[in-house]
């Protein structure tokens, strides 16, 4: 990849932005989260399992609900797409079956957007079902990358300023058990060696993040229970 310094003052196309994740924030929800992908932050909260009227129960599992907010400003047909994006990413990871007839609550709030938002979403919803203590059979978490327009040059976690030139831009979801990519969403202009280059860039970057997530829930762990884990 071509050397050159990004809006952020990173020095190379696939260099990741500072990963920030804060467990906790909210007394009142049963797990809660901060994520970070550089200046762009979403704050989740999550509520289950929690019971459920009975016209909207399922008998053998738990339904998973999301609310996506936006910055400011009412939901957008976009955000209604990410609502049904990350509830179907967690839906293939949450053991729904351990607890039929109830509700998981999913609040999403964007604080700052600057690129990759839906990837910083999936990641803080991962990390707060985590909190929440929901059982699940892996770790599902995202990544953003975009083909430059100018100079089809691919830039891995892209800024906004970034995203206005895309040709074209992938998110791609991994959890370390599964077998490929678990969410792909993949838009504009592009050819297969481009797409597979995306591919394996998101993960190369997600296996780091799943590094950085892991030693942070340890550290909560031995921070709140005095419990150290390999």
């Amino acid at each position: 990849m071509t050397l050159k310094t990004r809006p952020d003052k990173r020095k190379t196309a696939l260099e990741f932005r500072p990963v920030f994740c804060s467990y906790g924030l909210l007394s009142r929800s049963d797990g809660s989260v901060r994520f970070k992908y550089g200046d762009t932050s979403v704050l989740c909260s999550v509520y289950g399992p929690t019971e459920v009227r009975v016209r909207d129960e399922k008998l053998d599992r738990a339904i998973v609900e999301v609310l996506f907010k936006p910055t400011t400003g009412h939901t957008t047909t976009r955000d209604r797409l990410y609502e049904r994006v990350i509830r179907e990413t967690l839906e293939s990871t949450i053991l729904a079956a351990l607890h039929p007839r109830t509700s998981i609550k999913i609040i999403l709030q964007v604080l700052t957007d600057d690129g990759g938002v839906l990837s910083v979403a999936i990641n803080a919803a991962t990390m707060a079902l985590l909190d929440a203590g929901v059982p699940m059979r892996d770790l599902p978490l995202s990544a953003t990358c975009m083909i430059d327009d100018i100079d089809g040059e691919l830039l891995l976690d892209p800024t906004s300023s970034e995203l206005q030139r895309a040709r074209s831009t992938h998110v791609f979801t991994f959890a370390p058990n599964a077998n490929g990519a678990i969410t792909d969403i993949s838009t504009g202009s592009f050819d297969l060696d481009e797409y597979n280059t995306c591919y394996d860039a998101c993960k190369l970057a997600i296996d780091e993040v799943h590094k950085i997530c892991k030693q942070t829930a340890q550290n909560k762990i031995a921070r709140e229970y005095g419990i150290e884990l390999e």
